[in-house]
Formats: structure tokens, C-alpha cells, sequence
């Protein structure tokens, strides 16, 4: 089976990223980081910038010690852009493999979840900056976080399964 994959630069090193759809994430490791794809009522999907020279994302980051990759959803996607989810459910995992001489190979899971409740906007705790926030309409999705074919095949696989 051949999985979507886009490549980038960075810090001088090619990554490249492939999008393996599971709901049996727990088998890829090590995973270092968590992302949700955050439906409103209205099946947007919310993005979020640390400021205005940020790109788009969605909410996620790193899992702290012994922390569940729910728990880490819902931990960042409370400080980053102030806002409870619900029904998380596992979507699948970016295969990250970096092509200097360490080859190394990490995975970031991906979780698909519904909007519980829209918060007042705080300052991130480890940025100290007030994240912007937007739901944007899901056919959309792909202009704002430009992750190329592995998250184009990502995003569309989470509007299916919210059909």
C-alpha cells in the first residue's frame, strides 16, 4: 500500500512525513507528539497561531511524562487555544523521518475530536502569548496548514469520518 508524503526542510535536514491512517496508533513509537483535528458544530475545523507571523495549525504538542495522548489533546489544546473537547477518537499517525546520517524515525498521532466548549482566550503557559484562534470551513482546511499531500490525505480522512 503506498501512504501520501510530503517532504520539507528543516534546520538543513530533508523530513519527510507519511500519513498512515489507524485507529491502532498505540502500535507506532516512539511518538512525540500529539495533534487534534477540532470539529465545531458547523464541522469547521479550528486552527491556531502562536501570532500574526506564525503559521496555522492545529492544536497539539509533546506528552508530558506518563501523560495519555487524550490527555495531551486536551491539555494543549486548552493552553494553545482555550477550548474543552470531547469524543477524541484516534485517526492515525505522520511517520517522520529525517535524512541526516541518524535516520531517525519518529511518529506524531493524530486524533479527531468535537468542540465542548469555547473558552475566553489566556496566555499560553509556555509561550506567554495569547494564541490566535479560528474555525475555518473544512474544505478549506488545506489553505491555512499547508502540510502537503500527507496532511491534505490527514484532513480528508477526518471530514469522512465526521460524515
Amino acid at each position: 500500500m503506498k501512504y501520501p508524503q510530503s517532504s520539507f526542510i528543516w534546520k538543513g535536514v530533508t523530513v519527510t512525513n507519511t500519513w498512515i491512517k489507524s485507529s491502532k496508533i498505540e502500535k507506532y513509537n516512539p511518538v512525540t507528539q500529539v495533534y487534534g483535528i477540532i470539529f465545531n458544530e458547523k464541522k469547521e475545523i479550528l486552527v491556531c497561531r502562536e501570532d500574526e507571523n506564525s503559521k496555522w495549525l492545529i492544536p497539539g504538542g509533546h506528552p508530558e511524562e506518563s501523560e495519555s495522548f487524550e490527555k495531551t489533546l486536551k491539555r494543549e489544546a486548552l493552553e494553545e487555544a482555550d477550548v474543552e473537547v470531547t469524543d477524541i477518537q484516534p485517526l492515525g499517525v505522520f511517520r517522520v523521518e529525517f535524512s541526516d546520517d541518524s535516520k531517525k524515525i519518529i511518529y506524531q498521532s493524530r486524533f479527531i475530536a468535537r468542540l465542548k466548549k469555547l473558552n475566553p482566550q489566556t496566555e499560553d503557559p509556555s509561550s506567554k502569548k495569547t494564541w490566535e484562534r479560528k474555525f475555518v470551513p473544512a474544505d478549506k482546511i488545506s489553505e491555512y496548514v499547508k502540510w502537503g499531500e500527507a496532511g491534505d490525505a490527514m484532513f480528508k480522512d477526518a471530514i469522512e469520518l465526521t460524515k
